[in-house]
């Protein structure tokens, strides 16, 4: 063989190494990349949680409801009741769910003041001469009842004492409910005014935008409703007013 055939053989073994690294270097690289591929960890997103139940929102605290306030005469007070929670107001008072406020004194009327040192050291103020008193109670309702011992006094003065009371009651409370009773009897004779007292009354509530409650007279010609001295009810008499004044209060 000659010189050029061993250049020759040299050539192609170079050839066939260089193609034999070249396939090696090859697997390496593919197998490094299948390696990498494979172990790599895999990546994981961070989930907001979220609660099962939605946020229960924190209840606004609503402004309970004024008192009832009563505002009368020995009646209203609850003369001859057994106890305070048997008289009529105090009954009115829980059929309407509210807290009672009693400002009734005994031989008062619109215009009529109690006897000297009634209340305490003076006279048991009138009606119209009590509406401070149930403005400082912040009632969300007030009932007025009464006017029965007006009568036998000038007319017109008592006319004028009706109006003052309840449009005074109307402009110092105007968000409150405000009812009127006509003026009740008891056991002894009617006497020949009550009637006109009864429609001054009616006038004056409709006039000031009150609600006037004609509940008749649940108490004359009942003796059974009343005690020995025919003047005050017993605990049926408050129980008959009081059924009385809630059936005219329904709409």
């Amino acid at each position: 063989m000659g010189a050029r055939g061993t250049l020759h053989d040299m050539n192609d073994r170079l050839q066939n190494g260089a193609l034999a690294g070249l396939l090696v270097l090859t697997l390496v690289l593919v197998g490094f990349s299948l390696r990498s591929r494979g172990s790599s960890p895999a990546t994981t997103q961070a989930r907001p949680t979220t609660s099962s139940a939605s946020a229960t929102p924190t209840p606004t605290p609503t402004k309970a409801a004024g008192p009832v306030v009563f505002l009368g005469d020995s009646v209203t007070e609850g003369k001859s009741a057994t106890t305070p929670a048997k008289r009529w107001t105090a009954l009115v008072a829980r059929s309407l769910g509210l807290k009672e406020v009693n400002l009734g004194h005994a031989r008062t009327g619109y215009l009529r003041v109690g006897p000297d040192g009634s209340c305490g050291d003076a006279a048991c103020p009138s009606f119209k001469d009590s509406i401070k008193a149930v403005v400082a109670a912040a009632p969300s309702t007030v009932i007025v009842t009464g006017g029965g011992n007006d009568t036998g006094l000038p007319a017109d003065e008592v006319s004028d004492a009706v109006t003052a009371t309840l449009s005074g009651l109307r402009k110092a409370l105007p968000d409150a409910t405000i009812y009127v009773v006509n003026p009740w009897w008891d056991l002894r004779p009617l006497p020949d005014t009550l009637g006109e007292l009864t429609t001054t009354v009616s006038k004056a509530a409709t006039a000031a935008d009150l609600t006037y409650l004609d509940t008749e007279q649940p108490l004359v010609g009942k003796p059974d409703l009343m005690v020995a001295s025919g003047t005050n009810p017993n605990d049926a008499g408050h129980a008959a007013l009081a059924k009385a004044v809630t059936e005219a209060m329904k709409p």
